[in-house]
């Protein structure tokens, strides 16, 4: 096992929060994207493909609707796929659909307003090339309200070779906000071995949801797993 394999850089990260992971499964780019949750709250929930064809994250008790937790996390327009961890999907595929460059619909992005943790907004996109980007916003260093955001373009990407980006990568109790994707290595031929390894390496007792899916596919052959059903 090398250092940036799958499954140990989860092992890393006992508390990774919300996590999406892209990577070259064979000849295709695949996607994966996991929530855990700490509070009960957040373990009540899970990832559905609705008849409407959105992938929406949604309570499994009551329909009350919080959108720090319930959204949808998937949305593609004529030339791009956008997965991300809350309620930036719409705006960002908004603004690729309008014509803006990929770095300047992931610009102006807010973190999440739960203090005192203020989870990172995170979102990947990927052309019709192939193309990867991954955005992260989150509250500013030194204690500063405003949002830093980091737009991250990888080069292209060899079999086996991915890139992770997890909200949090600190201990449990107190987590720490990630900025940046790290490199990751898997041995997934497919989106659903994947998101399948993604769930693997999550601690069992907060993994809560974990979806697997091709780009170029959209939500024609999505993975779907949720802990409400196990």
């Amino acid at each position: 096992m090398t250092d940036c394999d799958l499954a140990a850089v989860l092992a890393d990260r006992p508390y990774p929060g919300r996590v999406i992971v892209v990577a070259r499964t064979g000849a295709d780019i695949s996607c994966a994207y996991a929530a855990t949750g700490r509070s009960e709250a957040s373990r009540q929930r899970r990832i559905r493909l609705t008849d409407n064809g959105d992938l929406m994250v949604e309570p499994t008790v009551g329909d009350a609707d919080d959108p720090l937790r319930h959204y949808r996390a998937v949305r593609r327009t004529d030339n791009h796929f956008v997965l991300s961890n809350g309620t930036q999907t719409d705006p960002v595929a908004d603004r690729l659909a309008s014509g803006a460059p990929v770095a300047v619909a992931l610009e102006d992005l807010e973190y999440e307003g739960d203090p005192p943790i203020y989870t990172p907004r995170i979102t990947i996109v990927v052309d019709s090339e192939s193309r990867v980007w991954l955005g992260a916003a989150h509250r500013g260093s030194e204690g500063r309200a405003s949002a830093d955001t980091f737009v991250t373009r990888p080069g292209a990407l060899g079999a086996g070779e991915g890139l992770l980006l997890s909200t949090y990568s600190g201990p449990v109790a107190e987590p720490v906000t990630n900025r940046i994707p790290v490199s990751i290595t898997t041995t997934a031929s497919t989106h659903a071995e994947l998101a399948e390894q993604l769930w693997s390496g999550l601690n069992p007792e907060r993994r809560v949801l974990v979806a697997g899916l091709r780009p170029d596919d959209h939500l024609a052959d999505p993975y779907l797993r949720n802990a409400a059903d196990s």
